[in-house]
């Protein structure tokens, strides 16, 4: 049992894993800029809760929630390797890692470019 859960996040392709972190990590960033937006601690909880399961539903490739998952698969000895593991950590390591941080920059580079023109100063 512990082997199927693991071999569905590790038998995919190496970009596939990267691609897949990638929008897990740009949901994480999004999330963190959300809740600090966040007024009421139920809006926080809320939001927390929305996204987490959005990762969880769409099998996203999460580098915590995944390594609970793999390596539970690896100590059960069903069929995935540390060399599995191994290969999962570091590509979803990776998209999770540009994803939150690229994506988010872009957002917020694009809010602050939209922001209201400045006046001219005369010369």
């Amino acid at each position: 049992m512990f082997g199927e859960i693991a071999s569905s996040l590790t038998t995919h392709p190496d970009h596939v894993i990267l691609l897949s972190g990638l929008l897990a990590g740009w949901l994480m960033g999004l999330l963190s800029w959300l809740v600090a937006a966040a007024r009421d601690t139920i809006s926080q909880v809320m939001l927390t809760g929305l996204v987490a399961s959005v990762i969880g539903f769409t099998h996203l490739h999460h580098v915590v929630v995944g390594s609970v998952e793999v390596l539970a698969g690896v100590f059960a000895g069903q069929g995935v390797t540390a060399a599995d593991y191994g290969r999962f950590l570091l590509w979803t390591t990776l998209g999770n890692a540009l994803g939150g941080p690229l994506f988010v920059a872009v957002i917020k580079y694009g809010h602050a470019i939209g922001g209201p023109p400045r006046p001219q100063e005369d010369g």
